[in-house]
C-alpha cells in the first residue's frame, strides 16, 4: 500500500490487497460488506455505487501483454470521498500509472479527472503497436505473403477484439459516474466527468477504424489466397485434360490384342513417343494462347 498526499488530497494505491489492507480500507471508508466483498478479488462486472460518504466504481482498461501479443482485460476499483482517492488493483501498473502523481488538485474530482484522464492517454499510447501492425500488414498484402499474413491478422484481429471489449466497458461506467457524481461533487463535476467521455469515444472510435481497416486488408488477402488457389486447380485441371488422351493412346498400343499397329514396327516405340510429344506441345500452346494454362 503506497499512499500520497498534497494539502487538500490524498491518494492511496493498493496492490494486490491482502486481508490486512480490506480490513484496513473497511475501517478508514466505512465500507459497505458487499464493497469489502468485491475488494479481495476481480469483479465479474463493471459498475457505479454511491453512498452517503464515498463512491465506489470498477474501471477496466486495457493492458498489453506481450507475451501473449494481446491486451488483456485489466481492473481498478476505486473508492472516492470528497478529500481521498483509494485504487485498488489486482496487478501492478507501473506501466500505465507511469510517473504520475498528485499534484495541486484542490479536491478529489480534480484529481480524479487528471488520473483517470492519465489513463485514457496511456490507452492511446498503447494504440500505437496496434496501427503500426495494421500499417505493416497494409504494406505487405501484395507481396506474396498470403499465408505469413494470415497468421498475423488472426493475431492481431484477436488482439483488438480484447482491446475493443475493455474500452467499451468503460462507457457505461464514465456516463454512470457522470450522474452520481454529480450528485456527490455538485455541478462543477458535469464538466469533468463530461470531458472524459469525449477523451473516451476517441479512443473507441480509434480502435473501430483499425478493426475495420484489419477486416478489410483479410478480405484482400483471402481473395488474393482465393486467387492462387484458383490459379493452381486450373493448372492441375489443365494437365490432367492434356495427359489423359496421350494416356490413352499408350495404354492402347500396350494391349496385347492382335493386329496393334506399329506394334511390329522397329520402329514403333519411338514413333508413338513422338506422337506424344507433338500432341502435348501443339496442346500446351492452345492452352497458352487461350490462356487456360
Amino acid at each position: 500500500m503506497e499512499i500520497k498526499k498534497n494539502r487538500k488530497v490524498q491518494w492511496i494505491d493498493v496492490v494486490k490487497p491482502n486481508g490486512q489492507d480490506i480490513a484496513w480500507l473497511e475501517k478508514k471508508f466505512g465500507l459497505h460488506p458487499v464493497i469489502v466483498e468485491e475488494l479481495r478479488a476481480p469483479s465479474a462486472r463493471a459498475r457505479v455505487e454511491a453512498y452517503k460518504d464515498y463512491l465506489y466504481f470498477i474501471y477496466y482498461f486495457p493492458l498489453y501483454d506481450t507475451k501473449d501479443e494481446a491486451s488483456v482485460r485489466t481492473e481498478i476499483d476505486f473508492v472516492v470521498t470528497k478529500d481521498t482517492v483509494a485504487t485498488v488493483h489486482y496487478e501492478p501498473l507501473e506501466k500505465a500509472f507511469g510517473d504520475f502523481n498528485i499534484k495541486d488538485e484542490t479536491n478529489s474530482l480534480e484529481f480524479l479527472y487528471h488520473l483517470l484522464g492519465h489513463l485514457i492517454t496511456f490507452e492511446e499510447r498503447q494504440l500505437r503497436h496496434i496501427r503500426e501492425k495494421v500499417e505493416k500488414v497494409g504494406r505487405e498484402l501484395f507481396h506474396g505473403k498470403e499465408k505469413e499474413l494470415l497468421e498475423r491478422i488472426t493475431y492481431l484481429k484477436r488482439d483488438i477484439s480484447e482491446y475493443r471489449i475493455s474500452v467499451r466497458l468503460q462507457e457505461p461506467v464514465l456516463k454512470s459516474l457522470l450522474v452520481k457524481g454529480t450528485a456527490f461533487w455538485g455541478k462543477s463535476a458535469e464538466t469533468y466527468l463530461g470531458e472524459l467521455i469525449g477523451e473516451q469515444l476517441k479512443v473507441v472510435s480509434q480502435i473501430q477504424d483499425y478493426r475495420e481497416a484489419i477486416s478489410d486488408f483479410e478480405n484482400t488477402n483471402n481473395q488474393l489466397m482465393d486467387v492462387k488457389i484458383n490459379n493452381v486447380m486450373r493448372t492441375l485441371t489443365s494437365l490432367s485434360f492434356f495427359t489423359l488422351p496421350f494416356m490413352l493412346l499408350v495404354e492402347i498400343f500396350s494391349m496385347n490384342a492382335t493386329p496393334t499397329p506399329l506394334v511390329d514396327h522397329p520402329y514403333g516405340f519411338w514413333m508413338i513417343v513422338t506422337v506424344v510429344i507433338i500432341g502435348m506441345i501443339i496442346l500446351v500452346g492452345y492452352f497458352k494462347r487461350k490462356d487456360w494454362f
